[in-house]
């Protein structure tokens, strides 16, 4: 078949030229992923760990994944690189970083990821707001209220488990405008533009004029965990998610 084909101003690619472009595209993205993997490869065995992790991880998090070191290898270069969750997960996923440290779910099905904390979504809320005055916030309690979300286009996954837990409750989230993080949030509460989900921690690393108030079910939690490549097995990733894990144990026994 014939893939290009002439016209007044040169040559342009037929109906199968089209298809053709589309397939050598994802030949070609495929052959820089593969040479990324290798050079990925390459440096773990000579015990150079890169790591990038987000740096909106509650601070108890942040100080294990800064200070770990693995295992038996004070020679490991161990190299690390603050991002945001979804930079990382584009890192591991290019072979820029062996490990990744983020919000969890991450919707890529070539990571395999493990859960190292968990801490309680709570409402925070205007100060003046008819509703702070409550202990506690209902999930009801946002059936009519305008929400601002957060980070819904880089954190999808974790949005998408929110707004699924309110839908099993019969509840439909009415979103009124989407932060790009918890401190840009925060200030769109204080301007009533509406009520905010997030960690308690989230709110406390910056001074708004709000409040925060534990949901009534408790049952939704925001997740953070450590990613890697599924067809990257070498042991001193393998040791090092092991050991990130074991370092945690007391963040899980004492989420509060």
């Amino acid at each position: 078949a014939c893939v290009l084909q002439a016209n007044r101003t040169g040559m342009m690619p037929t109906e199968a030229g089209n298809l053709y472009i589309l397939s050598a595209r994802e030949s070609v993205r495929h052959a820089l992923l593969g040479v990324d993997r290798v050079q990925a490869l390459l440096r773990a065995n000579a015990n150079n760990l890169r790591i990038g992790y987000s740096t909106f991880l509650n601070t108890r998090l942040l100080d294990i994944v800064r200070r770990i070191q693995p295992d038996g290898t004070d020679s490991a270069l161990v190299t690390r690189e603050s991002l945001i969750t979804h930079q990382a997960v584009a890192g591991v996923l290019q072979g820029d970083f062996h490990v990744g440290f983020g919000i969890l779910p991450i919707l890529e099905s070539d990571l395999s990821t493990r859960l190292l904390f968990e801490e309680p979504l709570m409402a925070c809320l205007p100060v003046g707001h008819r509703l702070a005055t409550r202990s506690t916030f209902r999930p009801e309690d946002l059936e009519n209220e305008p929400v601002v979300s957060v980070s819904r286009k880089g954190l999808p996954g974790r949005h998408q488990e929110i707004v699924t837990h309110f839908e099993s409750l019969g509840i439909l989230l009415k979103f009124a405008a989407d932060a790009y993080s918890a401190k840009e949030a925060l200030w769109l509460v204080t301007q009533g533009a509406g009520v905010s989900l997030m960690t308690k921690f989230s709110a406390s690393a910056y001074r708004y004029d709000v409040v925060m108030r534990p949901l009534s079910d408790r049952l939704l939690t925001v997740k953070s965990g450590i990613f890697t490549r599924r067809d990257h097995d070498q042991k001193l990733i393998q040791d090092f998610v092991d050991l990130a894990w074991t370092e945690t144990a007391a963040l899980r026994a004492n989420p509060n």
